[in-house]
């Protein structure tokens, strides 16, 4: 026991001594790191207030933050106006002045260190010394600091710990609302301080809103609009670019692409920030500076053209080729600007993905298009609704499937199908869209016609309810078994199989007007009984029965009252009513009979002389 305590002794002696001698050289040096012992968390700021002068603006106050906040804070407060991504990679990350390490060494007694890298790019470290660390990844640091460490603790582990990334500037130009120069983390990308020049502040807010208070001031003087014409007047509006970024990174200048690295994910196009960067947002223009992409791919468009364009790398943007895509025979149509001329190019993308075949640069303007593969043919399928047993979707093939193998498919008809109002409802797409618009068509077809205005009117009223049937009579094919109506489907048709109604609708001149049940074999004077007999003006001769699959109106002594059916019993015409063009035309009609009979007799007794 009292050899353990003179052992904590002697080493907690040289301990002392070692730091005693270590400050004395440190006084003789004179490093700002050195003064303070690294433990104290006002170390931190002891760094920084070495750093920056003291100049204060014209109102007096500090240019620079205060530090004087324990170090916990200090890195709570770099993380929070940095948030991070995800984990950072040792690899890529690149330190420079201002990042914060964790020194550790581990042994009998661990040892750790807060050091920050000096503007110089150097990091020192107490008892081991100062390591240059300029330009170097996160990785290389560890890797150097474990070798120059391992050279005065040869025994112990020493780990080397990013606590945050630094705080700099860097300055964004070109068309953002707010050029200038902004603060930003090493653990930022590109695009986040492009969003920040971009934010409105209140003060961009005033300035737009009086720019556009002179504008319409200025466009409503008479003077102004009689000399200029007013889209001289309107300021042409600007577009970021995304895919032609400048980055001026120390005397290298990089282009950096947005919508590939949101197309793809690839940081490769969306650069970490570093010290001192210049980035300059220049305008979108798409006149003899684009690509296009039509075709089978997921995203068609016309898109901005960068000088690292591939056919290979280019269809991430339009996020990728459909499965129908034929990918061995990739057209691209190069113009001449010159004159006007192009050529074409066939390209087996396949081939090129593989790597089999020479990638192939790609040229403002050009034109990519992505056939369909042929024969090709989709997923063809109809609907059924109504009274089948298992009413849905079910596919069919291309000018062979008919209706009666759709309702075998489906199961058959319930019994309470009503296989006289069937219908099969066709739902294609015209190619041309206009003839989606009823009125168009209607005008269309109405336009060489010869038509009286008589005419017209009834052509309007037909082509107002008109509907895409398709000629189909359920009770002939299935009760009859006639083939002749098995109609061959195509895709998006929908069968249209209602309920029995088993009643017999009555309305026009009766008292009580409705549904009735049906009853078999009945004719249509025990409906109108039941109605409550003829009004005092039915018209008892005109009585007609409404079909309910085909709508006919028809007599009712050449049918039979089926279930649906509508009994229709119409006014009859009172003298009253009678105008001077009825009384008029009636004339008309007899004096054209009389004459018509007379010129007949006279020719006779003429002949017969």
């Amino acid at each position: 026991m009292k050899r353990k305590i003179i052992l904590l002794m002697l080493l907690f002696s040289a301990a002392m001594f070692a730091q005693n001698i270590t400050g004395e050289e440190d006084k003789k040096v004179e490093d700002p790191l050195r003064s303070v012992s690294t433990s104290d968390t006002k170390s931190v700021q002891a760094y920084y207030e070495n750093l920056f002068s003291s100049k204060k603006d014209r109102k007096g106050l500090e240019l620079i933050p205060s530090f004087d906040i324990p170090k916990e804070e200090l890195l709570e407060k770099i993380r929070e106006s940095a948030p991070l991504a995800g984990p950072i990679d040792p690899a890529s990350f690149i330190t420079g002045p201002g990042d914060i390490f964790d020194i550790s060494i581990w042994g009998n007694l661990p040892i750790s260190y807060t050091s920050i890298v000096t503007p110089e790019g150097s990091l020192i470290i107490p008892t081991i010394g100062v390591i240059d660390i300029k330009n170097k990844t996160l990785e290389e640091v560890k890797a150097t600091v474990s070798e120059a460490g391992k050279k005065v603790y040869a025994k112990n582990e020493i780990s080397t710990t990013l606590l945050a990334a630094r705080v700099f500037s860097v300055t964004v130009g070109g068309v953002v609302v707010n050029p200038g120069t902004f603060f930003a983390s090493a653990v930022q990308r590109v695009d986040q301080v492009i969003y920040m020049a971009n934010l409105q502040t209140d003060l961009t807010i005033n300035n737009i809103s009086s720019v556009q208070s002179e504008e319409r001031q200025l466009n409503q003087r008479s003077d102004v609009v009689k000399y200029f014409r007013n889209e001289e007047l309107l300021e042409k509006n600007l577009e970021m670019s995304l895919r032609n970024i400048v980055l001026i990174r120390e005397n290298d200048t990089n282009t950096v692409d947005l919508v590939r690295y949101y197309a793809t994910g690839d940081t490769k196009y969306n650069p970490l920030l570093r010290d001192g960067d210049r980035i300059y947002v220049p305008n979108k223009s798409l006149e003899a500076n684009f690509i296009e992409i039509s075709g089978e791919v997921r995203l068609e468009g016309k898109y901005e053209y960068s000088e690292n364009d591939y056919i290979s790398s280019v269809f991430s943007i339009c996020q990728g080729p459909t499965s129908a895509a034929d990918l061995e025979n990739v057209q691209i149509y190069r113009t001449d600007f010159s004159t006007g001329e192009f050529s074409k190019t066939v390209i087996d993308l396949g081939a090129v993905m593989k790597g089999t075949a020479e990638d192939f640069r790609l040229k403002p303007g050009d034109r990519i298009v992505i056939r369909k593969k042929y024969p090709l043919e989709g997923a063809l399928d109809v609907i059924v609704r109504g009274e089948v047993k298992y009413p849905g979707l079910y596919p069919i093939v291309k000018d062979k499937t008919g209706i009666r193998q759709i309702i075998e498919e489906a199961g058959g008809f319930t019994p309470y199908a009503s296989l006289s109002e069937g219908k099969v409802l066709r739902m294609s797409e015209p190619l041309d869209a206009a003839e989606t618009n009823p009125d168009f068509v209607r005008l269309e077809n109405m336009r060489l016609s010869t038509l009286n205005e008589r005419q017209r009117y009834y052509f309007n009223y037909e082509s107002a309810i008109k509907r895409d049937y398709v000629a189909v009579n359920f009770t002939e094919l299935f009760e009859n078994g006639n083939e002749s109506y098995n109609m061959t489907l195509k895709d998006g048709d929908v069968i249209l199989i209602p309920p029995k109604q088993n009643t017999i609708y009555v309305y026009g001149q009766v008292a009580y007007d409705g549904f009735y049940n049906f009853a078999e074999g009945r004719d249509i004077g025990y409906y109108i009984n039941l109605a409550g007999g003829y009004s005092d003006f039915a018209d008892e001769g005109e009585v007609k029965i409404i079909k309910a699959g085909t709508k006919n109106w028809i007599d009712p002594d050449d049918t039979v009252l089926e279930p649906g059916d509508a009994i229709w019993i119409p006014r009859e015409m009172d003298t009253v009513d009678k105008n001077f063009q009825y009384y008029f035309d009636w004339f008309a009609d007899a004096v054209g009979v009389v004459a018509g009979v007379a010129t007949v007799i006279y020719v006779f007794i003429s002949s017969n002389k």
